[in-house]
């Protein structure tokens, strides 16, 4: 069956969907994929154990058994479901998908490939020179997970400040399906009819039009003076708040935030937005400390190599937990690209990692943004910029140039030039090329 693959977020399935099962964008954003040859295989009697339940976990194993099909692979994660797509939780944040909606396979794929999967259980320690978990089952009880090769993709957490009144109950960050049922509840128990999402990152603007589509009247508080302000220039910021504001989702930035209470969000300044409900979108921060104490470098991430190699001897990383030469790997496309290498050189192969591009794709208040190297930010360098705005229409273009080569693209409304410019800014286009 022929492959393609998503542009938005990395993604590749069967040909032939009308959208992307991870990130819903349409089959205009697809391009075709050719499959890797795997060439090394060597069957052994080893055990492979995967902690973690996202992308990588699934890439990771799928990686083990195309080279080892005697091994005993086994997963590892705190969650009742196999993988499933995180990107679609916001997109959908009132909409009951079910499990089987947001699956990335089906147990059937589990089962035909030999792969225990071990639903809600902890991960406590890791004893490397046993090579041994320690782990706590879902009825409290303790247990061991002996290992020959381990891989490390316990992914990221919702940052939460202290923000007086963040723990309560009918305030919620959005990470797994649990917690989109919790949303649901809460709108039924609470009757409501306002939101505030605190964050106007991509998580909360999504999350934000998917709470607008829903029914609920939605604020959405950002602290910094811009949305997405380290993707977005300030004039593609402002364009996007316009554009929101007059979608119904209303946008403030600069807000400091006071306190939450049982029925509004309090601003320093006094002013309160009614909320039944509020999300919390404040960043993402990678599950360290079970490395930490199990004596796997930690740089703020888990530290690995370009081979998914950690400084312990037979535990590989990948996934949002982990730094790769001092960058994060926090994208879904970067998570099943570290996935399959720690898999496959886990299982003996030789795999390099290579760097993928972190761009900022999302469909939200009906536009689509696109985001792609510099937003022009930095103070110490000089650039060239080229800009084509129609702010009625809701359209925006700028590329960025340093040294006469192209190393940023914003794209506002029509973001069909998305595949284009990533070529383009990986071949380091010329000004001249572009432009006349």
């Amino acid at each position: 069956m022929a492959m393609v693959k998503c542009l938005v977020c990395g993604a590749t399935f069967e040909e032939g969907a009308d959208v992307c099962p991870v990130c819903g964008v349409g089959a205009e954003n697809f391009i075709s994929y050719a499959e890797e040859e795997v060439t090394f295989r060597r069957d052994t009697d080893e055990k492979f154990v995967i902690i973690g339940g996202g992308p990588a976990a699934k890439s990771a194993a799928e990686a083990i058994r195309q080279r080892n099909r005697e091994a005993m692979i086994t997963i590892v994660t705190q969650e009742a479901y196999l993988p499933y797509n995180r990107p679609m939780l916001t997109k959908g944040i009132v909409t009951d998908f079910g499990y089987n909606g947001l699956a990335v396979e089906g147990e059937e794929w589990y089962l035909q490939n030999n792969i225990f999967f071990m639903a809600n259980t902890t991960v406590l320690k890791i004893d490397t020179d046993a090579k041994l978990i320690d782990v706590q089952l879902q009825d409290g009880g303790k247990g061991g997970v002996v290992y020959d090769k381990l891989i490390y993709a316990l992914g990221a957490y919702c940052f939460v400040p202290p923000i007086p009144g963040h723990d309560l109950p009918h305030v919620v960050s959005v990470r797994s399906i649990a917690d989109t049922e919790r949303v649901r509840k809460i709108i039924e128990e609470r009757k409501a009819s306002r939101a505030v999402c605190i964050g106007g990152g991509v998580m909360g603007l999504e999350g934000a039009w998917g709470l607008k589509n829903g029914g609920l009247d939605v604020t959405v508080l950002e602290t910094a003076p811009g949305l997405l302000p380290r993707q977005l220039d300030d004039n593609a910021s402002a364009m996007l708040e316009d554009i929101c504001n007059n979608a119904g989702v209303h946008i403030v930035t600069g807000a400091k935030i006071a306190k939450i209470t049982e029925d509004a969000v309090v601003l320093e300044d006094g002013t309160e937005y009614e909320a039944q409900l509020v999300i919390m979108s404040t960043g993402m921060r990678p599950y360290t400390k079970v490395a930490e104490d199990s004596g796997i470098a930690v740089d703020k991430w888990v530290v690995a190599d370009s081979g998914m190699r950690t400084n312990v001897p037979d535990v590989f990383a990948a996934g949002d937990c982990i730094i790769v030469n001092g960058q994060p790997q926090a994208f879904w496309a970067q998570a099943v690209a570290t996935g399959r290498v720690a898999g496959a050189n886990a299982a003996g192969d030789s795999l390099e990692y290579e760097k993928l591009g972190s761009s900022l794709v999302m469909e939200v208040c009906g536009t689509s943004v696109f985001a792609l190297g510099t937003n022009g930010k930095d103070p110490d360098r000089e650039f060239r910029a080229v800009e084509k705005m129609d702010q009625k229409a809701g359209l925006y273009e700028k590329y960025y140039f340093a040294d006469d080569r192209l190393e940023g693209v914003i794209l506002v409304g029509d973001i069909s030039k998305m595949g284009e410019m990533t070529e383009r800014i990986a071949e380091k286009a010329a000004y001249g090329d572009m432009f006349d």
